[in-house]
């Protein structure tokens, strides 16, 4: 199924639903005591989003399969050095980004969008509406457009519901850093979307 982009949603200060820092403190815990039925109830949870992550870099299925396989290899095979008060989300994205990048880098592989992976919904105003598939295709480009890390740090902030402190982590970055990128990716946006509704044809 494709990802939904939604406007007046995405482009808010409201996080992508996913399970507490909490639940995933608790699964962490009992993975490092060697407790499967945690590490099945991780990979239900994560594989999808990880799957769909490894995916924006590589382009490819099986690719991406077999990144993500690795990544939950890793954590069992470290489980007994897990710390429970730190992020495991944060280290299996940081480990998946990782080996993305690594085989981008040997390969054709690029982190660009496809159009039918961003879909368009509840855009309020009739004019809008006629031009469904214009601003879908235009959300998609204004994303692409972000310098590169501040790209990166809304997709995982939109896209992957990661907390600033992960996104941190995952980019080898600051907290306060990461806001800034994340403000000034709304920033940028915001202003696209509201050009665009003033004028379709400015931007």
């Amino acid at each position: 199924m494709s990802r939904v982009f939604k406007p007046e949603t995405e482009l808010s200060d409201k996080k992508t639903p996913r399970p507490s820092s909490s639940t995933f403190a608790q699964l962490s815990g009992r993975i490092a005591r060697s407790d499967r039925d945690a590490f099945r109830e991780l990979f239900e949870e994560l594989h999808p989003a990880l799957l769909r992550f490894a995916w924006r870099y590589t382009r490819d299925a099986d690719t991406s399969r077999d990144i993500v396989q690795d990544a939950f290899v890793k954590v069992w095979e470290k489980r007994e050095t897990l710390d429970p008060s730190k992020s495991i989300l944060g280290f299996m994205y940081t480990v998946v980004r990782n080996r993305a990048l690594n085989l981008a880098r040997d390969s054709h592989y690029t982190n660009s969008v496809d159009a039918d992976e961003v879909i368009i919904e509840d855009v309020p105003s009739p004019d809008e509406q006629a031009d469904f598939a214009v601003l879908e295709e235009k959300v998609s480009e204004w994303i692409e457009s972000l310098p590169k890390r501040r790209r990166e740090a809304f997709k995982l902030s939109r896209f992957e519901g990661l907390t600033h402190a992960e996104i941190a982590e995952v980019m080898n970055l600051t907290p306060r850093t990461v806001n800034t990128h994340l403000m000034l990716a709304l920033r940028d946006l915001r202003g696209k979307l509201k050009a665009f509704r003033k004028d379709p044809q400015v931007i």
